[in-house]
């Protein structure tokens, strides 16, 4: 009995469905995507807790977190990562200001 054959559509199909993304990347949500972050890396030092807070800087309340501090600079400029001191620490190259990763319970300077 001789073999059945294939479609030659059914490859280029199945490519076809490949291609095709499941779905589209859902949008950046604060609470869902960017708190979980710095609440794992940021809030021991910048949280609600005063005693322990640094640089007098929150980051778990948007209010603090988005004024200008003494120095002028802003933690989180929304919109604007770029002028956002926080990304620029966590990216920088000088060692003297750069935050640095040391365990996932926080962000610590370098030292």
């Amino acid at each position: 009995m001789p073999k059945p054959q294939r479609s030659p559509l059914i490859p280029s199909g199945l490519l076809l469905v490949l291609a095709i993304p499941a779905s589209a990347p859902a949008a950046i949500e604060f609470n869902r995507d960017i708190r979980p972050i710095l609440s794992d890396n940021c809030f021991a030092c910048h949280g609600p807790d005063a005693a322990k807070q640094k640089a007098d800087l929150r980051l778990d309340d948007r209010a603090d977190a988005t004024v200008p501090a003494k120095s002028g600079a802003i933690a989180i400029v929304p919109g604007k990562p770029e002028e956002s001191e926080l990304i620029k620490r966590i990216l920088s190259e000088d060692a003297d200001i750069r935050l640095m990763p040391l365990s996932r319970s926080g962000w610590r300077r370098k030292s």
